[in-house]
């Protein structure tokens, strides 16, 4: 893994801003999170089928990942946010990217 790469890059600012996002959130808001990122889930189930899912548990605690990993994980963090942030009362947009 190549700590340099723009997409593990991403992984980490996202990764960082949903942290600083989960201890300002109410209790309310990360269960209705929860359950809206697990209806995506079974949405996607039911239009594409099941689908294999790697260790996601280990992934998420994994020292070495490969390139396609990191892009899960940082697509992962990026909808965390964006649904976290929905749910907060304000959008995606309207706090700082972690891209900026």
């Amino acid at each position: 893994m190549n700590k340099n790469d723009p997409i593990f890059q991403e992984f980490c600012g996202y990764w960082q801003l949903s942290e600083e996002m989960i201890a300002k959130a109410s209790k309310e808001d990360l269960a209705e999170t929860a359950r809206i990122l697990a209806m995506q889930a079974a949405h996607m189930t039911r239009k594409y089928g099941e689908q294999e899912l790697p260790d996601l548990a280990h992934l998420l605690s994994a020292s070495t990942l490969d390139d396609e990993s990191v892009a899960l994980l940082r697509d992962g963090a990026e909808a965390f946010v964006g649904v976290l942030a929905t749910v907060s009362g304000g959008t995606l947009d309207e706090i700082e990217s972690p891209m900026q």
